[in-house]
Formats: C-alpha cells, structure tokens, sequence
C-alpha cells in the first residue's frame, strides 16, 4: 500500500504562505524585485496618485499584493488591503473605504500618536456619512405632483414647486462640495498623523475590482479618486485592466473609450511581469507532494513518470499560455487521477498531462474526444494547429506523445494499420532525411509497446480523468 504523510496528501494546492518577517519567503516567481521597485515609487509620491497593478486573471495578483502588502509594513509604510471583491456585497463604496481605514486604525496608528488618528478618522466619517445620504431626486419630488389630484394643481403651484426644489439642490450642491472638502482636509490629516515621525503616504490596495459588479467597480474609481485625492495618500488597484474595461462597457457601451475613461482615475500603470517559464510549476510539484509520489514507484520505466510529468506540463503550459490558476487546475487533476492509482500501475504521464491542458484550455475539444466525434489523427492535427505545436512534436517527449496519440484507440488491422504510414515515410527515398529519422523513431516507440497494455490507452486516461473531475472542489 502506498504511504503518504499527511503533508503531502494535497488534492489541491494550499494558500501560499506569507511569513510576517519575510513575506517572499515563498515567492516562486521571482516578484520580489516588483515589490522594491513599487515601494521606492510609492515612497517617492509627492502628490496624490492613483498606480494599477495590471495582470491577466489567474497570473498571481492578489498573492503578490498580499506580499508585498506585509513587505511594506515591515519597512513602517501605513497600508490598508482591501478586497473589492469580497466588498461587492455593500449599496455604496463610500461606506466600504471609511470602514476599512476604521478596521486597520489601530494598527496604522502604530508610527503615529494613535488618540489623534481616531480623533481625525471619526471628524472624517462623520463628514463621510452626511455625503453617503441620498437625497430625494428632483424629478421624484416633481413627481409626486403626479399623486395630487391635477385639477387642484395650478401651474403656478408646478412652477412654485420646481424653483423650490431647485433652489435647495444648488444649496445642496454647494453644502456638499464643503464636506467633501472638509472630508479630503481631515483625511490628510489622518495620514500625516499616522506617520507624524517618519512621514510616508497611506498605501491603500485594492484588490480583485476586475471581478466586481460594473457598477461597483465603477463606483470604487470614482469615490477614490474624487474622495480620496488628497496628499500622503496612494491608491494601488489590482486589476487586469481588460477585464475591468469590458465592465465598464456593459454600463456604458462598447463604444466607448476605455483606456481614455480609466486614465481619469488611473496615474500610472504598472505591468506586473509574467513568470518565468517552468518555475511556476516546479514551485506546484512541491507543494502538491509530487516527489513523494513518484518516489516510491518501482520498475524502469515508472522510476521516470515523475520528470516526464513536469516535462511535458512545462512545455504545454507554455504552449497554450495557461494562466498560473489554470496550471494550478491541471496540477489538481493530476493530484487526484495519482492518488486513484496503484503506485505499480503506469499513468503514462506524457498523454495524461495533454488530456489534463487538453480538458482545461480546449474543453470543446476534449468533449468532442470523450463523445468519440474526434479521433486520434484529428487529435494529433488539433495539436499541430496550435502555433509552436509541431516543435513540441518533434522533441523526445513530443514523439514519444505522438506514438501514444496514434495508438491511443484500438484499429480493426491492429498494428499494421497504425504503422504503415511512418514506415512508408522512414523507407521513403526522397522523404527529408530528418522527417525519415523521426518516424523511425516513432515506429520504434510503439514497436516496443507491449500491445496488452499500453495501446488504447485513451479510454483509460479519460476515465481517470473524469474521475478526478468529480473530485474537484
């Protein structure tokens, strides 16, 4: 019976980690550097600014703010993190900012005299809750002439009515700019007085907008740009600023400007570099157990299953640009089709792991594949379509897959029928002499397959696979 301690009976990845004193302890993409050079850019702000986080959905955003988050806590930089998000829930934005800066007062008043802080936070919330309520719309109130019996109603009255109401909207036009004034005077001061000994801004990170309602996100960028716009205080959104524009067009149209709309309340952006290719998933064998796994398998062939597994994700990984959530995915369906397999059993890891980016990048085609509408040279073209596909098809592992993906489904001639084609270019005297030592090779691969157990394999796989899918959290 296979052993597994506890540690490394991951059927899916664990939340990384963030040691308080060092928090890129466990940063496997190398974004330490990210954090220096954002902190030195922050530090530097001599005025109010709103900075973008900007990366694809799934490329480590939120575990890189939250890093980078306690990096500049150590360093004695106030910050608040706030998730939008897990925010969406809130009638007004407003409301959500204030309640945040009240949840981390204590601990932002650390650098500062906190009695103080406390004092000028709640002068500004005082301030903030007079501009959170609503007053009753023009129209409505004109309307509700609409309830009275018209006959009744003069025009004189109508008339004497609209100039009232008009009247007190300029005087609560002009009530409101004081308070937001007297809003934005007290929160610098607020900010000042949390780092009165060694005056550094209040870094405010938002997180996850691009996931919330379009009109909540809307609303963030525009209370904290309008709300918020005073001296000692940056804003830092985590967004992936195309998504975020594609809401902001279901509330406003397609025609519209994005890039130009987002530059009202966005200073500067910041692209957050993509991953080095392979250290991500290096980093998930680790922390699913992996190791441990394919350690303990016995035989030739099996001792090897482990370096081809991570081989041949690596190279689809980059091959169909998976996010790092979606390479986070393929690593827990792998977890789980190994953990519902004898170790002494093969898993045939170069074809598994296809299936596995196969399911999760192109589930229209994997469909068609479990439904048998496509078979095994469809497949293999399907593969070839994909730009850089043929140049993984003509590695080791790529040829080896080949062979796997022509035999994978059993053939009424049986071997004859799968080898004639590459026997026919490999004895082929005016074939490209590289083309003839490749389909050598692959005739080699399945000449050596033992045909009891190693052909057909596809309904083996797609049925440890589907297994695992029912599985998933």
């Amino acid at each position: 019976m296979l052993a597994i301690n506890k540690e490394s009976r991951l059927l899916k990845s664990k939340e990384i980690e963030i040691p308080v004193d060092t928090p890129f302890q466990n940063d496997s993409l190398n974004r330490e550097e990210s954090a220096e050079v954002l902190t030195q850019f922050v530090l530097s702000a001599a005025d109010p600014m709103v900075v973008c986080i900007d990366a694809p959905w799934g490329q480590g955003k939120t575990t890189f703010l939250r890093m980078w988050e306690q990096h500049l806590k150590n360093n004695q930089v106030p910050t608040i993190y706030f998730n939008a998000w897990e925010n969406d829930f809130s009638d007004d934005a407003l409301v959500s900012l204030i309640g945040e800066i009240g949840s981390a007062l204590s601990e932002l008043s650390k650098t500062g005299d906190e009695s103080k802080a406390k004092d000028y936070f709640e002068k500004a919330k005082s301030i903030g809750i007079g501009l959170i309520k609503r007053s009753v719309p023009v129209a409505a109130k004109i309307a509700t002439a609409g309830a009275l019996d018209l006959d009744k109603v003069t025009e004189q009255a109508l008339a004497s009515l609209a100039e009232s109401v008009a009247k007190e909207q300029i005087e609560k036009y002009e009530s409101s700019k004081k308070s937001i004034q007297a809003f934005r005077d007290s929160l610098q001061i607020l900010a000042n007085t949390i780092s009165k000994d060694d005056p550094k801004p209040l870094v405010f990170i938002i997180d996850e907008l691009d996931r919330c309602r379009p009109t909540y996100s809307i609303e963030v960028l525009e209370k904290a740009k309008h709300f918020f716009n005073v001296e000692n205080i940056v804003f830092v959104l985590g967004a992936d600023k195309e998504q975020l524009g594609s809401s902001i067009k279901a509330i406003y149209g397609e025609g519209l400007n994005v890039n130009g709309y987002l530059r009202r309340f966005i200073d500067f952006d910041y692209l957050l570099p993509p991953p080095e290719k392979g250290k991500y998933i290096k980093a998930l064998f680790e922390r699913f157990g992996f190791r441990e796994y394919f350690s303990q398998k016995r035989g030739r062939e099996l001792q090897y299953e482990q370096g081809q597994a991570l081989s041949m994700f690596e190279e689809l990984f980059d091959l169909y640009k998976l996010t790092l959530r979606e390479q986070e995915h393929c690593c827990s369906l792998l977890s789980l089709a190994i953990r519902t397999t004898p170790h002494n059993y093969k898993l045939f890891p170069l074809f598994l792991c296809y299936l596995i980016v196969l399911k999760v990048k192109d589930p229209d085609s994997y469909k068609q594949l479990l439904s048998e509408e496509m078979q095994p040279r469809e497949l293999l073209e399907l593969l070839k379509s994909v730009p850089g596909g043929e140049g993984l098809l003509n590695n080791n592992y790529g040829i080896a897959l080949e062979a796997y993906i022509v035999t994978c489904k059993p053939y009424r001639h049986g071997h004859d029928e799968v080898t004639a084609e590459y026997s026919k270019i490999a004895e082929l005297e005016t074939a490209d002499e590289v083309q003839k030592v490749r389909a050598s090779r692959i005739l080699s691969i399945i000449n050596d397959f033992d045909w009891n157990g190693e052909i057909a394999v596809l309904g083996y796989l797609i049925k440890k696979i589907e297994v695992a899918s029912r599985f998933e959290a």
